[in-house]
C-alpha cells in the first residue's frame, strides 16, 4: 500500500512540476504562400536597365520568407575597343514584412539577399566572369487587387559587392537605386481553413 501511495504521489508531483516548454517561434503561424514575377529597374554601368525574374515565399503572420532570382542580358559594354554583352544574375533569400495587409493599400518592405554572377559575353562566349554578392532592401506599398493577386510598388537600393574581374568596372557600377514591381499570386491568409 505504501508503495502504491508513494508511486501515486510521485506521479502527481511530476505532472504538476512539469513546465511548459518555451520556443522562439511558437506564435508564428503559416497563413499563406505566394509567388510571381519581379521587375527591377536600375542602372548597370551607367545605363538604365531592367532585371526580370521571380520569387516565392511562405507567409508567417505579417512576415514572409522565401527565395528569388533576377537576371538581365544588357547593356553593351566596351573594353579595349571590343563590345561585350553584360549578363548579370543573382538569387537567394527573400525576407519581408507587410503592415495591415488586409487593407487595400498597405505598407510593404522586403530585402533580397543573394549571390550571383556577372559575365561579359562576346558571341555567346564568356570572356570575363565574376561572382558577386547582392543586397536589395526596399520599401513601398502593396495593393490588394483581388483576394489572390497583389501588386507591390517599391523603391530601394541594390548594393553589389565583389566585382573584381570585370575590366574597367567595380561594384559601384552595379550598385544603384531601384524601382521594383512585384506581382504576387497566391493565398494571403484571408481564406477559411475549414474549406480545406
Amino acid at each position: 500500500m505504501k508503495k502504491s501511495l508513494l508511486f501515486a504521489l510521485t506521479l502527481l508531483a511530476c505532472t504538476t512540476l512539469q513546465a511548459q516548454q518555451e520556443t522562439l517561434f511558437d506564435d508564428l503561424d503559416i497563413v499563406g504562400a505566394f509567388g510571381g514575377p519581379i521587375v527591377e529597374i536600375g542602372n548597370i554601368v551607367g545605363e538604365t536597365t531592367g532585371m526580370v525574374g521571380g520569387g516565392g515565399a511562405i507567409i508567417l503572420n505579417s512576415a514572409f520568407i522565401g527565395g528569388y532570382g533576377l537576371g538581365t542580358s544588357s547593356p553593351d559594354y566596351a573594353v579595349d575597343g571590343n563590345n561585350y554583352n553584360i549578363r548579370f544574375r543573382h538569387g537567394g533569400f527573400w525576407l519581408g514584412y507587410t503592415y495591415k495587409s488586409n487593407k487595400v493599400i498597405h505598407l510593404y518592405t522586403s530585402a533580397r539577399i543573394g549571390w550571383g554572377k556577372i559575365r561579359l559575353r562576346d558571341d555567346d562566349d564568356t570572356v570575363f566572369s565574376d561572382r558577386v554578392f547582392a543586397l536589395t532592401p526596399e520599401v513601398g506599398v502593396e495593393l490588394n487587387l483581388t483576394r489572390w493577386f497583389r501588386l507591390g510598388l517599391t523603391g530601394g537600393y541594390r548594393w553589389v559587392n565583389g566585382v573584381n574581374r570585370i575590366p574597367g568596372a567595380d561594384s559601384g557600377d552595379f550598385s544603384t537605386p531601384v524601382g521594383v514591381l512585384t506581382f504576387s499570386f497566391g493565398g494571403f491568409g484571408d481564406w477559411d481553413r475549414s474549406d480545406w
